[in-house]
């Protein structure tokens, strides 16, 4: 790339490959960096402008600094100085250039890429009346001044969309008041050459550990004062250890000091900055990243690329990357627990072997730089077509990049008002396909609030239906209206009929494809009792279930189903081995007859003359709450504790503290608190319902016992108890299947059955 353009003049410009497209049949996208040194977004940014398809988009760059390693690989770029401040005269005049530039050039799309750019580019294109503003947010934000936070969300608000890198760096936004509509997730992106086998950059002894951190060092908060802490722990301990810091910036003299007082001057090796971070990473047996604070680290996702195992601290976007079969979280500023989690890995070679291959498959999965450029040019194509951009009646992504252009989906289901299975689904899809430009959802829930003047009657179920269900299908009417399909979440018996029902009906007078979302595990009964659902389950375009089970009781019926698994957040939850195994059970199910909540504490009291100290938290609400809390009077037990319904957000801290999960359902199909006790890594002891052998099987990762038997259920607690090994590896195999239900998983298959539909 060498666009021939002088530093921040309006003179014409030239494309990149001019003879791919006439000039004005592609749009013109302008990417702005601060400048080209040698940090994670620098990086991404040259990754994101070379990966680009030219023959979609003729793509410019701009900087506010033209200096750093990164700039010889893209040729002369456009400078835009902002001088000392974001504030002041020079700056409000290069903003001022700047418009006249994107102006003149007719640019269509306008991205900042970071911090600087996000106050320099935005205002600049709204002032230019570029179509598409994009900003991003490649931090956590934490580390902002309180006036540089208040003026980056300000501008925020100009923008079409800002792009995170990170689910936490999302959530942060969100928290501060940006619209969920207005944020999307797209993850950083590796080149090939991070996948690749590299001779090592420093030579390999056959004794030698190397401990590596790659961080610039410019900022306290990559903490690498608690790395050298942590090195000075270790090397009693392994006389032939190497630490090895990479990266350069004005805090090394510190830190070369720093690592001399603390006896480690031979021990601990400054390389700055280097281009060959894959050789480098090729050197090393465990890769290190205490940051107080990190979005989408780049270092981590290098280290998981090269197969090197990670210890990284516990913060921001970590857990995203790091899971507990990838590598390890500690906890921040914490230089023992650091050092801790390094000497476990050193002195246990196959476990760094499995955590480094498991971390390579995860990374190639999901972050290469060609997913990362079809992310952004989906995005690209979809916000163009929003605003009608003129030139799209000529304009294609070509064959070689398929185009995402946001399937229009409305998802009908309950709210988190009630907690459940259904909504906590819908709400993590909601959320998801939020922040996903292949997907332009919409939420219309069957539970919509009342008017304040009757608002007393949710009091009173059968009169609060009956007032709430006009509300109800004037918002499906209203929202049904423009989507393509509408994705409508179903249970059974009269609330399918009160429900999905109607939003099947109204679905298809607006023309909308329909995809019916069945979970009830009651549906062999119902299909049998309500034999008119059968012909609106045939009309629906997808049926659509969470188990194979569901599929074979369709099946009975002639109808065909298909799997998707319920996805788990399981970021959410954290996994932990249970040692010493703890009498402490928790049960987080729903106060309804066909979850025996009653055998669940008949089990407990018999559990309870074998362990006196057992404690039960039964956690939710429904209709049986008074039954049961009669029953454990009844019964005279102590320690069983009524948390009542938690939030969803809330809901891992209970997994946390328990120690065992314990279930008594009469009925079941694909339960979600299930799967999160599998998440959390609390071992799992069940009735076995029909529906329970698809997700567990006895002996390998759950124990399972005659429904309606509170006494073999107890038993099994019992010898869980007794037999904690067998604990463990119930844990550890549930936990080994979770990747099934992650989003990642999920998403492509809910893109199979959308575009099946479309």
């Amino acid at each position: 790339m060498n666009p021939d353009e002088h530093s921040g003049d309006c003179s014409p410009d030239s494309k990149w490959s001019p003879n791919l497209h006439p000039r004005d049949s592609i749009p013109k996208l302008f990417l702005m960096t601060d400048s080209f040194e040698t940090g994670g977004s620098e990086r991404q940014f040259v990754a994101l402008a070379q990966s680009l398809n030219q023959a979609a988009f003729d793509v410019k760059l701009g900087c506010i600094q033209r200096r750093g390693a990164f700039l010889g690989d893209l040729g002369r770029v456009p400078e835009f100085p902002v001088g000392g401040s974001l504030y002041g005269l020079n700056s409000l005049w290069t903003r001022l250039r700047l418009a006249q530039y994107l102006r003149r050039s007719r640019v269509a799309i306008a991205h900042a890429f970071d911090f600087y750019t996000n106050l320099t580019l935005i205002p600049a294109a709204k002032l230019a009346g570029v179509p598409v503003v994009i900003g991003s947010q490649r931090q956590l934000g934490d580390l902002l001044s309180h006036s540089k936070s208040a003026a980056q969300a300000a501008v925020f608000r100009w923008c079409d969309v800002v792009v995170c890198n990170s689910q936490a760096a999302a959530d942060r936004l969100v928290e501060q008041g940006l619209r969920k509509s207005r944020v999307v997730v797209i993850g950083n992106g590796l080149t090939a050459l991070a996948f690749g086998e590299t001779v090592p950059a420093l030579p390999r002894g056959k004794a030698l550990l190397r401990v590596g951190m790659i961080a610039r060092m410019n900022a306290p908060s990559k903490n690498h004062k608690v790395c050298l802490r942590a090195a000075a722990r270790l090397c009693g301990r392994f006389p032939s250890l190497e630490f090895v810091l990479v990266g350069d910036g004005p805090l090394r003299p510190e830190l070369e000091r720093e690592a001399e007082s603390l006896g480690l001057k031979n021990r601990a090796v400054f390389l700055g900055d280097r281009r060959d971070i894959a050789a480098v990473l090729a050197s090393l047996d465990v890769s290190v990243l205490p940051s107080s604070s990190e979005s989408l680290s780049n270092a981590i996702l290098e280290s998981m690329a090269a197969g090197v195992p990670v210890v990284a601290s516990r913060v921001g976007g970590n857990p995203e990357l790091v899971g507990a079969d990838r590598g390890m979280l500690v906890t921040p500023n914490d230089d023992k627990a650091l050092s801790d989690a390094i000497e476990g890995l050193l002195r246990d070679p196959a476990i760094r072997v499995a955590l480094g291959a498991n971390a390579k498959r995860f990374v190639q999965a999901n972050f290469t730089v060609e997913q990362m450029r079809d992310r952004y040019e989906a995005l690209y194509a979809r916000l163009l077509q929003k605003k009608s951009w003129i030139a799209n009646r000529e304009w294609s992504l070509g064959s070689s990049t398929r185009c995402e252009s946001g399937i229009r989906i409305a998802l009908v289901a309950a709210s988190q008002r009630y907690v459940g299975g259904q909504s906590v689904q819908a709400d993590l899809l909601l959320r998801n396909w939020q922040n996903d430009p292949a997907i332009e959802a919409q939420f219309i829930p069957i539970d919509p609030p009342l008017p304040r003047p009757v608002a007393w009657v949710e009091r009173i179920p059968f009169l609060r239906a009956m007032i709430r269900e006009p509300i109800y299908l004037a918002s499906l009417w209203r929202g049904l209206k423009n989507v393509e399909i509408a994705h409508i979440f179903s249970a059974s018996y009269w609330s399918f009929l009160v429900a999905p029902f109607p939003a099947w009906l109204i679905a298809r007078l607006h023309g909308a494809k329909t995809v019916i979302h069945y979970h009830s595990g009651e549906a062999r009964d119902h299909l049998q009792r309500f034999r008119g659902v059968r012909s609106v389950l045939e009309d629906a375009d997808q049926l659509v279930v969470p188990s194979g089970y569901l599929v074979d009781v369709f099946r009975e019926f002639g109808l065909q189903a298909q799997v998707v698994a319920n996805v788990v957040d399981v970021t959410r939850f954290r996994f932990r081995e249970r040692k010493p195994l703890r009498p402490r059970l928790v049960c987080t199910r729903g106060f309804h007859p066909y979850y025996s909540l009653d055998m669940v504490v008949r089990a407990f009291g018999e559990i309870q003359q074998v362990f006196p100290e057992a404690t039960l938290d039964l956690v939710g609400k429904g209709p049986v709450e008074a039954s049961i809390r009669s029953l454990v009077h009844e019964l005279k037990l102590s320690g069983v504790n009524f948390p009542g319904a938690v939030p969803h957000d809330e809901i891992s801290h209970h997994y946390d503290v328990a120690d065992i999960f314990i279930n008594a359902s009469s009925l079941d199909n694909m339960p979600v608190s299930i799967l999160e006790a599998f998440a959390s890594g609390t071992p799992v002891v069940t009735t076995a319902p029909e529906g329970m052998s698809y997700l567990i099987r006895n002996e390998h990762n759950g124990l399972l016992s005659p429904p309606g038997d509170a006494r073999a259920l107890a038993n099994n607690v019992v010898r869980l108890l007794r037999k904690p090994e067998l604990a463990s590896r119930l844990a550890f195999n549930a936990h080994a299947q979770m990747q099934r239900y992650s989003w990642e998983t999920v998403r492509e298959e809910w893109l199979k059955i959308y575009r099946t539909c479309s």
